[in-house]
């Protein structure tokens, strides 16, 4: 992967997440610069932080900022928790559907995907609650027009959350949104 310019980051909004998990699903090229890593298994025996020095810097100052990751679904049901190694990732609500949109947020559009929010759970451990994950699926609709073999991919958005805000915080992104809060993905953003 080239090295981009400074200033440049990766942050896709949650319609172009599940755009570049739907390019994948059909075999086609995603277009994502090369951000997003495909041969991890973020629900497998490794811990977030070893997924996350795994994938690809989003951008200069990537200590902060999300990494992402298309891998195989869990097979336990999101009643709870998916477990890895030490602890395991509790999910956080209940999921939002997510809308296909080009920059209108009409409830009119159709619906693509749904997002999850979970957080990374070690009892007594230093690292408790500190990872935090957003899993995009594709909608159903969209899914059985594709082999079974395809079907069981998702989305992964990793980080750590920023050591000096709440431990139980549920917004996950500084200004409380996702959509249409930063530049389209790939594009260069203004220093915050």
């Amino acid at each position: 992967m080239e090295k981009k310019g400074l200033g440049y980051r990766f942050h896709p909004t949650d319609s172009e997440g599940l755009t570049f998990l739907l390019r994948f699903v059909a075999k086609q090229e995603m277009h994502d610069s090369g951000f997003i890593t495909t041969n991890i298994d973020v629900y497998g025996k490794q811990e977030p932080w070893e997924i996350y020095s795994h994938g690809v810097p989003c951008a200069d100052d990537d200590d902060s900022c999300y990494r992402y990751f298309i891998t195989k679904k869990s097979n336990t049901t999101y009643h709870g928790e998916v477990g890895n190694t030490l602890g395991s990732w509790k999910q956080q609500d209940e999921g939002q559907p997510i809308h296909y949109n080009k920059g209108n947020s009409s409830s009119s559009t159709p619906v693509i995907g749904c997002k999850r929010r979970m957080r990374y759970m070690i009892k007594d451990h230093k690292d408790d609650g500190l990872w935090l994950m957003k899993e995009f699926e594709l909608s159903n609709v969209i899914l059985k027009r594709f082999d079974e073999d395809r079907r069981d991919y998702v989305l992964c958005a990793i980080k750590k959350k920023p050591i000096d805000t709440c431990p139980f915080e549920m917004n996950y992104d500084s200004d409380g949104t996702d959509e249409g809060s930063s530049p389209e993905a790939g594009e260069p953003s203004d220093q915050e």
